[in-house]
């Protein structure tokens, strides 16, 4: 039983994804502030559990994975509604997700550094338009969030490149997930 609590955890972050967006359509940042401050806690807690709990797997990662993006992804489309954000942000999300299953697809899942920060730097601008909501702001934020795009995908690029020519040269820059 205990080796599907990190999974239960990552279940939870999918629930915490429609309170979230609730309490941002609804207007209720504190309400907001408490989901996100919980959907981060079951984010650090699921991957620290998976690891302790030697119950680390390919399934489990995608999991962890999918419910960031669907709680990322349902938070920034409020805002994208409300006008904060243009629609092609949501575009960019969902196309760092896809290929971030593409690269899954290949029976190990790799990531890389900026790919990792990416994520982290996802969820601390979530935190951070909670608690500063000004739009001048909002478009730093989208400023900042789309270079960091272009830079994390333009890694996995070059690194699917790399490892076309040379599938032993990268294996010293990059980690199996989770690992």
């Amino acid at each position: 039983m205990a080796r599907h609590c990190p999974n239960l955890l990552t279940a939870a972050r999918l629930v915490l994804a429609v309170l979230l967006a609730g309490a941002l359509v609804q207007y209720r940042p504190g309400w907001a502030l408490l989901w996100w401050g919980t959907a981060v806690l079951t984010d650090l807690l699921d991957g620290w559990l998976a690891r302790r709990l030697d119950a680390c797997s390919l399934r489990g990662a995608l999991f962890d994975a999918t419910a960031d993006f669907v709680l990322l992804w349902s938070a920034f489309a409020v805002w994208v509604w409300r006008g904060a954000y243009p629609a092609w942000f949501l575009l960019l999300l969902a196309l760092l997700f896809g290929q971030f299953l593409l690269s899954a697809r290949r029976g190990r899942l790799v990531y890389d550094p900026v790919g990792k920060y990416y994520g982290t730097a996802l969820y601390a601008a979530l935190g951070a338009l909670l608690l500063l909501p000004d739009y001048l702001f909002s478009y730093a934020l989208l400023a900042g969030l789309t270079g960091l795009a272009a830079v994390s995908l333009s890694v996995k690029v070059w690194w699917q490149w790399r490892q076309t020519i040379s599938p032993s040269s990268t294996n010293d820059r990059f980690t199996l997930y989770g690992r």
